[in-house]
């Protein structure tokens, strides 16, 4: 992943960015050079930046303000910049504040035509120093701070040390015809206490010693993530209506949440797991780590030498669990711009055998097509995203990667965290016995949630006296399933082999059983042949169950 830049010489900020000045009217012209193709794109960037190696500015304590200003192209999306600057001795705070504006003539701005820039800070021990890293929030913070006893949210508070600091600016969205933007750095000098001391959640608390079927959203946001986020104490009482056991706390990047829920587990969630994770945020995919990873972890994929498969060596390296996010949603070069990197676009460039978990459903299943930029219809409609990341899903299956389907809410304020849920069986309610769990694929989706949702039971049994559920293999050429469906009268169940449909049956009692005879297949992946089940009704489907696996006795 590249080694630590130092801070407080040449080599700590030789990779920083400058910008020449060049004038509006070239400007413009560079707009329309990168249309032309790649190499139009490489010379126009490379007229207008240069790799600076002499002093950064000095951002004194209480003097004038540090002012970067720069201009960004379409042919510069999805790259990052570090912008150095000097935090001279005696500041206590550092404030870094941005902004943009669309260059001329602007088009009017919509989620296609956006620019978004996001914004991180790094301190004097460099931008690729694990330690140097003091936070990320994205667009949704134009001004933020640091110093020993607090900080903005999704920045770490700590000492403020002099030697040379990196405000990063990625570049998210560019619009058409580009924007110009500037970064103002201010340090104030002033007393200041201690930081607060951390207070991590126990990683073996065990909620509950025996077996069973328990409930998580795989993707939930606090007040990391947003402003109006949930804090700690909301955070449980929202997971605690929507009936969860266990509560992921993925904030985007940073790892800051793992010292903050401690007291709140302890007081208030003691028959619950909180389970701090983070969403990895790239411009070419979003993924998410989801275990003991509470420092640093790269993100900026494409960036020097950053590359999304080192990552997901770190993230397994760990013991955490390695999610794909969102992989179909606003996927295109059409609608990317509404959700910024949240399409699946690295194709291989990830060990598929090393993913653990994929989303197929991202928030609620029934959505309000305005919701997304869609005409509104005047009614609910299936979530556009749900069957394409089904789809992808079952191709992963059948090219030979058992990945575990889950779902997630997605949500950033704790209203709707619990709208889909996935039911896990795990030996006990602990975050080992859950990893476990969900690695071996013992867990299918209920997609409205765990009360509007049937409850789904699948047992194979072979002849020889094998026995298996969801995410297990069989060595045999044959079985008997038997499928019960609770809560799911009037609905319909399907049965799929290999992606396709097998067969439909009425759900016509409740408690309702099903059995039905598997057999293995000609032109079965390197997996066997599966078999998985899901239920639905008129409006959509309303669970999603991992596959039973019959294979040859390799």
């Amino acid at each position: 992943m590249g080694k630590p830049t130092p801070g407080g010489d040449a080599v700590g900020y030789s990779g920083g960015y400058t910008e020449k000045r060049v004038p509006g009217v070239v400007r413009w012209g560079l707009a329309v050079l990168t249309s032309l193709g790649e190499w139009a794109s490489d010379t126009s960037v490379a007229l207008r930046r240069r790799r600076r190696g002499g002093t950064p500015p000095v951002a004194r304590p209480d003097g004038p303000a540090v002012v970067i200003r720069g201009t960004a192209l379409p042919a510069d999306e999805k790259t990052y910049l570090v912008l150095p600057f000097e935090v001279a001795a005696g500041a206590t705070r550092v404030e870094v504040d941005y902004e943009w504006t669309p260059l001329p003539p602007a088009l009017p701005e919509n989620p296609i035509t956006q620019t978004v820039l996001d914004l991180g800070l790094w301190d004097e021990r460099g931008y690729r120093s694990a330690d140097g890293f003091r936070g990320w929030s994205g667009s949704r913070a134009r001004r933020i701070f640091v110093q020993a006893d607090s900080a903005e949210r999704a920045y770490r508070p700590g000492p403020v040390s002099p030697g040379i600091w990196h405000a990063e600016l990625g570049l998210a969205a560019i619009g058409p015809t580009g924007a110009d933007w500037k970064v103002t750095v201010r340090t104030k000098a002033g007393p200041v206490s201690d930081p607060p001391d951390p207070d991590p959640v126990d990683p073996e608390h065990v909620a509950r010693p025996e077996p069973g079927w328990y409930h998580g959203d795989f993707h939930m946001h606090a007040w990391h993530s947003n402003p109006k986020g949930p804090t700690p104490e909301e955070f449980v009482a929202f997971a605690r209506t929507a009936r969860l056991d266990f509560t992921p706390v993925t904030e985007y990047v940073v790892g800051h949440h793992w010292e903050q829920y401690g007291k709140v587990q302890r007081e208030d969630a003691k028959n619950m797991v909180i389970w701090p994770g983070r969403e990895i945020v790239t411009y070419f995919g979003h993924v998410q780590s989801l275990g003991e990873t509470p420092g640093f972890i790269e993100y900026r994929h494409g960036f020097e030498d950053v590359h999304i498969r080192d990552i997901q060596t770190e993230v397994r390296n760990r013991g955490a669990l390695f999610q794909i996010n969102h992989p179909t949603t606003f996927a295109g070069p059409l609608f990317q711009n509404f959700c910024r990197g949240c399409a699946w676009e690295l194709g291989d460039e990830i060990d598929w055998d090393a993913v653990d978990t994929i989303e197929v459903l991202t928030g609620p299943v029934l959505v309000n097509p305005k919701e997304y930029g869609l005409p509104d219809v005047g009614m609910a409609t299936v979530n556009p995203f749900f069957r394409p990341a089904v789809d992808m899903w079952e191709d992963l299956l059948n090219r030979g990667h058992k990945i575990t389907a889950v779902c997630g809410s997605d949500d950033k304020k704790g209203d709707k965290l619990g709208s889909c849920a996935t039911a896990v069986y795990a030996e006990s309610l602990s975050r080992p016995a859950l990893i476990e769990a969900i690695r071996a694929g013992r867990a299918y989706v209920r997609t409205r949630g765990v009360a509007a949702s049937p409850a789904l039971e699948m047992v194979a049994t072979t002849a020889d006296g094998q026995r298996g559920t969801f995410g297990d293999t069989l060595k045999a050429a044959a079985a008997e399933v038997t499928v019960t469906v609770t809560a799911g009268k009037g609905q319909s169940l399907r049965i799929v082999r290999n992606g396709d449909d097998l067969a439909t049956v009425p759900v016509d009692a409740d408690p309702f059983s099903h059995t039905f005879p598997a057999e293995r297949v000609a032109g079965e992946g390197r997996l066997g042949t599966w078999y998985r089940v899901e239920t639905f009704d008129a409006r959509s489907r309303t669970t999603i169950g991992n596959p039973i696996f019959l294979a040859g006795p390799g």
